[in-house]
């Protein structure tokens, strides 16, 4: 019997807004190798690496805070559940989805409808669409999560949903 112990690991570039698909397996990481991961726009995205505890690191560049944050996972995080969702250290926005292939690109898929609707509803669908949306324009997005998040008055709850973890599949 043949066990398939593959992980993919869904992140979306802070500079070009492309979003990565990498298959990653236990063997990849024996002997103090690691996997580096660079966007096709050249820049690095994440880095990978079990540590001598057993246990696994995940070293990740942030699309919400520009930051790089560094995630301690299980080996259970990594090869045995449907979907582990990675959130924004500061913001709380998800940021990473790592699990079976199926189940992360259904999450991400449910993912962007969400951001898609948020767009629409902050009337940025013609900015999103540009192609410097993600490198220009993506922090004055983030402030407009902010100030509504904040605002009484408007969208509170909206915004709620896409700072909250999508429900799981099962």
């Amino acid at each position: 019997m043949i066990v398939d112990m593959r992980a993919v690991i869904a992140a979306r570039c802070p500079w070009c807004g492309n979003i990565q698909l990498t298959d990653v397996n236990p063997f990849q990481l024996t002997g103090g190798s690691r996997v580096e991961v660079d966007c096709e726009c050249g820049e690095e995205l994440f880095t990978l690496a079990r540590e001598k505890s057993g246990s696994y690191s995940l070293k990740i560049a942030c699309i919400a805070c520009d930051n790089k944050h560094i995630y301690r996972l299980g080996y259970k995080d990594l090869w045995k559940q449907e979907v582990h969702i990675l959130c924004c250290q500061h913001t709380g926005l998800e940021i990473c989805f790592l699990g079976s292939g199926k189940h992360v690109v259904e999450t991400l898929n449910r993912y962007e409808e969400e951001l898609d609707k948020l767009i629409e509803e902050l009337g940025l669908e013609e900015t999103a669409d540009e192609e410097d949306f993600w490198t220009e324009n993506f922090s004055q997005f983030m402030d407009s999560i902010d100030r509504i998040n904040y605002d009484e008055e408007f969208g509170k709850n909206n915004m709620k949903g896409i700072l909250e973890k999508p429900k799981r599949s099962k």
